[in-house]
């Protein structure tokens, strides 16, 4: 992997230059919506190229649950939104072009309540409601789509290698500071959020919450600019205006009550994908061993115990911390779907399909249980079964690089090979491996004929691949 992202900085700092040299000067044209779709295909191919995506089921329809009730009382837009979580320590968000909106890890640990996630998803909303990158882009003389998507990346990416090469380009050229928002760009994404909280019973004030850790941690970083602060400038600002506005709004007496039981297990969820067991353990012995059972935060600290104990296949302590948050929430079907899961990776088929098929029947829409049930089926040799399950939820998360995957693997073991290829070309090119990608995409068309499905749908991808990795 580090000497793929050594090529990769190699080549994308050689596009840079040559883009940089190579750029049109001419008047200020309007930014289109096609061409902010392109730049955003672009920004996403990059990111998924250099960074992890945390995008197991639960995550990703946590997260865009969130992101759809924003945009429920939003309104109309011109893309179709996706909310991406990144695996990655620094406190950062990003509104990309065309409706992308990324959260890093470390800004999700950061968060002390749903409220305070939210806020940050709305302002961040706000920002591609409001098309700031395409007014921004669309006043530039210089900036083509393929350096737009470079300094975008390297902003999307903080303080990694390839960002910071990326952006150190992009500064030399002016890019990065082109696309900064500005003050009043900064006022109308928060004026968005604020309204859309108020609009849907939350509490606009965990907006204080956030910009006060993020004045908290540029203090701590004394100096060092955090990633998200290169787009996101004069946070005293944002504050001033928040409680200006909270001085001034008529509030309601109370606000809706707010569940933060899945927002506390994504949390931890997070935290044990992101970071070692071994560096995990004593903290959470340590606090819960102060832990109020009977709390949430309690709770959910046994919660990240089980995780952690998961990941270091210790299976019976995983099973009684487990047990201990099921004893205080015994109808919660994502716990439900934990124990079918950690029935499955200790090699336990029967009781994880028997525990996970009652996690679907109590909620049907879980794509975590109906995923990890469709696993338990595959290792049972009922492979039709599971690929049933495989492909229905294709319908919901058609960017899940792990189905795409799994039905790859269903399919060329019951002989259907250009269909296998195809699907594991997606996985592959979803992972960030191009060469890959275009070599089971190309065995995919290999021998089919004209207008069949399959070298269709190759073809298409294979393209659109093509497309991305030329533009400049």
């Amino acid at each position: 992997m580090a000497s793929l992202r050594q090529a990769f900085k190699k080549a994308v700092c050689s596009l840079l230059a040559v883009t940089l040299l190579s750029a049109p000067a001419g008047p200020a044209a309007a930014f289109t919506v096609g061409e902010e779709k392109e730049l955003g295909e672009k920004l996403l191919s990059l990111v998924r190229r250099e960074f992890k995506l945390l995008d197991d089921p639960d995550i990703t329809q946590y997260v865009n649950g969130l992101g759809r009730e924003i945009l429920t009382i939003a309104g109309p837009q011109f893309f179709d939104y996706h909310f991406f979580v990144i695996n990655n320590r620094e406190f950062n968000a990003f509104a990309a072009p065309s409706g992308l909106i990324f959260l890093h890890s470390g800004l999700i640990d950061i968060t002390e309540t749903e409220d305070e996630l939210v806020s940050v998803m709305a302002h961040e909303v706000g920002h591609a409601a409001s098309r700031h990158y395409a007014d921004r882009l669309g006043k530039s003389k210089k900036v083509s789509l393929g350096t737009a998507a470079l300094a975008l990346a390297g902003l999307a990416m903080g303080a990694g290698p390839l960002g910071q090469a990326l952006m150190t380009g992009s500064l030399a050229a002016g890019t990065t500071m082109q696309l900064q928002f500005s003050r009043q760009d900064e006022e109308e994404a928060d004026r968005l959020a604020f309204t859309w909280m108020l609009a849907d019973h939350r509490d606009p004030s965990e907006m204080l919450g956030m910009l006060r850790k993020m004045r908290k941690i540029t203090r701590y970083r004394q100096g060092k600019i955090p990633p998200y602060l290169l787009t996101h400038p004069e946070p005293e600002n944002r504050y001033s205006y928040i409680e200006d506005r909270l001085l001034q709004e008529p509030l309601p007496k109370a606000f809706k009550p707010v569940d933060d039981f899945a927002f506390q297990r994504i949390k931890y969820r997070l935290l044990t994908l992101t970071k070692e067991p071994q560096d995990l353990l004593p903290l959470l012995r340590n606090k819960a061993q102060h832990a109020d059972i009977k709390s949430l935060e309690g709770a959910m600290v046994h919660y990240g115990l089980s995780q952690v104990y998961l990941a270091g296949r210790d299976y019976a302590k995983a099973r009684e911390e487990l047990g201990l948050v099921m004893q205080r929430f015994p109808d919660r079907s994502l716990l439900l779907t934990d124990l079918g899961v950690l029935y499955l990776e200790s090699g336990q088929l029967d009781q994880a399909l028997e525990t996970l098929a009652l996690a679907v029947k109590r909620d049907p829409d879980n794509a975590y249980a109906l995923f990890n049930q469709a696993i338990a089926l595959q290792q049972k040799n009922k492979a039709d079964q599971a690929l049933a399950i495989f492909e229905q939820l294709l319908a919901t998360l058609p960017d899940f690089s792990k189905l795409h995957y799994r039905i790859g693997q269903i399919k060329t073991a019951k002989g259907n090979k250009p269909a296998g290829h195809y699907h594991l070309g997606v996985y592959h090119w979803y992972e960030g491996d191009v060469k890959t990608a275009r070599f089971h995409l190309k065995e995919a068309m290999r021998d089919q004929p004209e207008g069949s499905q399959v070298k269709r749908q190759a073809k298409e991808l294979l393209d659109t691949i093509d497309r991305l990795e030329k533009m400049s």
